[in-house]
Parts: C-alpha cells; structure tokens; sequence
C-alpha cells in the first residue's frame, strides 16, 4: 500500500533516526527505500550497521556510485515503487508515525484526492518547534481554483514539503512530477501538482493539523545558501511555470530572495542577484519588491 522513500546525502547524525521513524508507520505493505546519492561522510556504514543491527526486512539500501542529485535518486526509487501511495522523508528530518497513516486513511476513503499535505513543526537549531505551515499557506490555499494556480508561482508559497504529504503514486507519474535535471525537488513536484489538481478538498487537500514530520533545521540546509535557491527556483519556473506568467514570476522571485539577501545583510548574494534581473523585468521585480514586503509585513 504505501512505498517510503528516503534520499540520503551526507546526514550520517540524522539517517537512522529517519529511518527508525518510516519503520513505525504501520500500514500494510509497506515497505522503504533508503538511497544514498554517493555521500562522502560515513552515511554508508551507518545506514548498514543500523540496517544489520535491526534486521530490518522492510527497507531496501541502494548506495549510488556517484552523486547524480535528489531528483536522479527519486526517479530510481518510482521505478522500484509497486504501490498506490508514496511518502518521502528527508534524511535529516523525522516522520511522525500517526500523522502518516491518517493521510493514507484519508486517501484510501476518498474517490478523487490525489495527494493530501499535512502538517509538521519545525526543529530549530534551538531545539524549539514551531509550524511548519501558518496564515500564509492557509490564505494560499483558501483562494478559487482560478487563482490559486498563478499564486504558487507569483506568492511565496514556501515551505512545500514533500515530507508532510502523501501522494497517490499514480497522480506523480500522470503529470511526470519528477524531472530530470531539476534541483528543487518539492518545488518542481508541487508546481507540476498544481497545475493539474487544483480543487482543494476535491483534487487535493491542505490538513495542517494533522502533523506528519519533524522538519529538523541546521546548518547543512539548502535554504541556507540564497544564490543556490535563486537557480534552482528559476530553473523550476523557466520549465515549468506558464508561458503567459513566467516573466513576472521569475521577477517576483528575484524580488523575494533579495529582500531575504538584505535582511541577512547577504550584500554579495543581493548584488549576484540582482545581475540576473533583466531590463524589462525592472517593473515587475519594484511590483514584486512592494508585494514581498507587504506580505512579510502581514504573515511574520
């Protein structure tokens, strides 16, 4: 019934716990994948003493030869994956058992829902959680069908995580969900969801209280290097989003990342930024600064 996936790249601290967590989601035939794309800390032998000391029948280890990105992990994975549903859990992060097997309650009761995202608190650095989904996602997801599918291109819909969702496997392959080459994996999956599911409660369906992960915070997180999500974002809008909104798309996203450049006092990042902005997407990147403004202003 449910198929787990969990890409593993350099979290030797944090794999086992990963994995220990999918082990106690109890739903019938499930089984869990665990693929190393070729990390260069001890993950390896971690992974496989903890496997050995547990027995563990229900997870399948594929140690990559070289590191091809997240994306090449996750097409071998579907490719293994026989089942109706999938659930993905990032190496570093931790799933909440119960949470889980809700959304695949959920999903197995309905006719139509293609993917359910949940919720899940964050683990800052700290050790304090907070929600991970707040005002902001609860408005994104309250707006008509009409404009819901622009405003996951032009708002700031982070975070979308992969790790608090259950996708039926079939909905990931109809709209080909994974692409090759793409960085921003949970980005580039939602984008292409959305613009085929788009009813909320009917083709899909937003339960932020329902928590389904831990979503662990550190210094290794992508999020941390800005002009690494400045190219994988617009890498994911310049295949994926709509021809008639894809400019300003890409404008509203360089407005957003310089004002979190400028917020780090990231001086270097905003000036590399700000060199990818075209001529005649000086309008749209002010309109864009004006709207990011106005929404941190409202939702932080």
């Amino acid at each position: 019934m449910l198929s787990i996936f969990i890409p593993s790249f350099n979290h030797a601290p944090y794999v086992t716990e990963a994995i220990a967590s999918a082990r106690l989601i109890d739903v019938p035939g499930k089984h869990i994948y665990v693929i190393d794309d070729a990390s260069i800390d001890n993950s390896e032998e971690v992974i496989s003493a903890y496997l050995a000391e547990v027995n563990a029948e229900d997870v399948t280890f594929i140690r990559k030869s070289e590191n091809k990105g997240v994306i090449d992990s996750m097409i071998t994975f579907l490719n293994l994956c026989k089942t109706e549903y999938i659930y993905v859990v990032s190496s570093d992060d931790i799933a909440i058992p119960d949470g889980i097997c809700e959304l695949v309650r959920r999903l197995e009761e309905s006719r139509t829902l293609q993917f359910i995202i949940g919720g899940g608190k964050n683990v800052l650095s700290d050790g304090r959680l907070t929600p991970i989904y707040g005002r902001k996602h609860n408005d994104l997801f309250r707006q008509s069908k009409e404009k819901f599918a622009e405003s996951i291109f032009l708002m700031d819909s982070s975070p979308l995580l992969c790790q608090s969702s259950v996708f039926r496997a079939s909905a990931l392959r109809d709209v080909e969900a994974v692409v090759p080459d793409i960085v921003a994996d949970d980005y580039v999956i939602f984008s292409k969801l959305f613009l085929r599911y788009m009813r909320k409660g009917i083709d899909y369906d937003f339960l932020p209280t329902i928590d389904c992960v831990y979503y662990r915070h550190h210094g290794n997180n992508s999020y941390q290097r800005i002009l690494r999500q400045v190219a994988t974002t617009l890498q994911v809008l310049e295949v994926v989003a709509p021809k008639h909104i894809r400019g300003r798309a890409i404008a509203y996203k360089l407005s957003f990342f310089t004002l979190i450049s400028l917020r780090r006092r990231d001086f270097s990042s905003m000036l590399g930024i700000l060199r990818l902005l075209r001529a005649r997407s000086v309008p749209s990147f002010v309109r864009g600064l004006a709207l990011n403004a106005y929404w941190w202003s409202k939702y932080r």
